[in-house]
């Protein structure tokens, strides 16, 4: 795209407007940890699709004919809980996806999957996926690794729920958004936090307040703003650092191919650095 501008007499000034595109099959770091040829095969078999806001692509106790890989946004995995409320016991954005009993050959998932921030996601079918995954060694082992890593930390959040505070746990959950979104703006309510962290919303407004009495956040309805991850990493519990340290041990950085590292972004996050976590 070109832009000429003339001015009075003979002189006129000609810009150049470079339009970056980003390249998407990069964006969700297990697809961009595998080697250019496999990755390449397994998203010719893949759509583009959007994640509409609070859409359900899974629903517990159903068979899911479709896999995702989110390059935007992330999912919330809800664990349904009779007589009580529903609570989010982790999220998948674009280091992951979702979902991983299929990695299995489980077609029964025993989650819901909601979309809590919008965004685009790969997707590709259950049965296409497994048959990608009895032709490529190097999918397999991206994906039962990413699936090790979500137990962990399924386990760090179940110590996170018993033994930590509600303010601690938001700055963690505020954290994590974070990092997945990769924007210092969070464009969700005080509802979805209180799913995420299983407590009541009034206790979720109470722990913002104070943050934003401490100038940590800015928030109103439906909308925060991130104006000191310091002072939040600080109060945070080290169920923070150690997701982090979870995932940067099973995708050491000198594993991700070509130009974008993407777990260099996660190991910003914290004092780790890519040689620390080349050994698993």
């Amino acid at each position: 795209m070109f832009l000429t501008v003339c001015f009075s007499g003979s002189v006129s000034v000609r810009w150049e407007i470079v339009v970056v595109q980003r390249n998407l099959s990069l964006a969700n770091q297990l697809i961009a940890t595998l080697p250019p040829q496999e990755r390449a095969l397994l998203l010719a078999h893949s759509e583009l699709v959007e994640l509409e806001l609070h859409a359900m692509v899974c629903v517990a106790g159903e068979v899911s004919s479709h896999v995702w890989f989110p390059v935007e946004g992330f999912v919330s995995i809800i664990l349904p809980v009779p007589a009580a409320a529903d609570m989010a016991v982790a999220q998948v954005g674009p280091e992951g996806m979702f979902h991983t009993s299929a990695v299995f050959d489980v077609e029964h998932s025993a989650f819901h999957g909601r979309v809590q921030a919008a965004g685009r996601a790969f997707r590709l079918t259950r049965k296409c996926l497994q048959q990608h995954l009895q032709q490529s060694h190097s999918l397999r082992d991206v994906l039962n690794r990413y699936a090790d890593a979500r137990l962990s930390q399924l386990a760090q959040q179940t110590v996170c729920t018993n033994h930590h505070s509600v303010a601690q746990r938001l700055a963690r959950a505020l954290l994590m958004t974070r990092d997945r979104l990769d924007s210092h703006e969070l464009f969700l309510t005080h509802d979805v936090f209180s799913l995420m962290l299983g407590v009541r919303r009034e206790s979720v407004t109470q722990a913002a307040s104070a943050f934003q009495r401490r100038g940590l956040i800015s928030y109103s309805r439906g909308y925060v703003m991130l104006l000191d991850e310091a002072g939040l990493q600080r109060i945070a519990c080290g169920c923070y650092e150690a997701d982090l340290h979870t995932y940067a041990r099973a995708f050491p950085a000198a594993n991700v191919v070509d130009e974008f590292r993407p777990v260099e972004a996660f190991l910003s996050r914290c004092d780790v650095s890519p040689a620390a976590v080349t050994s698993r």
